[in-house]
């Protein structure tokens, strides 16, 4: 009886690491949000195989990412505050593969999935569509256009500087008049030339 309920625990725990040993555990996640999309950073123990990790936009507006022989603790890898541009996270884990989902504000149009084997990362860029991002450059361009700029501070000051400096040298000295003249239309070019580079 004692040597059948050996055999059932050894049999138990081949199976056990025959079922465990091909998985990879995930260990850390960090999340970027970024003007142009999601930076994540996967720490593993070791690294999957390029065909093992899979993702897709959803219509729902959840972006997820399998990961293929993978394990995790879902609990360890939540972070404590979610980014600007993302909604909600969650992690699946399934018999076979560890699932991120993503929520963000925008959807994702393409992605790409780079390893560094060095380190044990996986490094997963997901990028916001270029429709979005063309309007993130027209809107910038509006901002800069509407800026008032006038003249270049340094310039701007330089002249408002001098034109007072031969101004009050001017006023010091008995036959100054010349030169307090040439400091106060140095005062007043520099306000006009400052408001015409404005409107224009």
């Amino acid at each position: 009886m004692k040597f059948l309920r050996y055999i059932c625990i050894v049999l138990f725990g081949v199976i056990l690491s025959i079922a465990f040993s091909n998985n990879i555990f995930l260990e850390s996640l960090e999340i970027e949000s970024k003007t142009n999309g999601i930076l994540l950073t996967l720490k593993m123990d070791s690294i999957p195989d390029q065909k093992d990790i899979s993702a897709w936009q959803a219509n729902s507006g959840w972006f997820y990412i399998t990961l293929y022989k993978v394990k995790g603790d879902t609990s360890r890898l939540m972070p404590d505050n979610l980014q600007k541009g993302i909604l909600d996270l969650q992690f699946i884990q399934g018999d076979e593969s560890f699932q991120i989902g993503l929520r963000l504000k925008r959807t994702i149009e393409n992605y790409e999935f780079s390893m560094n084997t060095k380190h044990n990362r996986i490094i997963g860029s997901l990028h916001y569509s270029t429709e979005y991002l063309s309007q993130l450059d027209s809107m910038k361009k509006k901002e800069e256009s509407q800026k008032i700029s006038g003249l270049p501070d340094g310039i701007r000051k330089w002249l408002y500087l001098t034109g007072t400096g031969v101004t009050l040298a001017g006023t010091l000295q008995n036959n100054g008049e010349k030169q307090v003249k040439t400091g106060v239309i140095m005062l007043l070019s520099t306000f006009l030339f400052d408001q015409i580079f404005k409107i224009a």
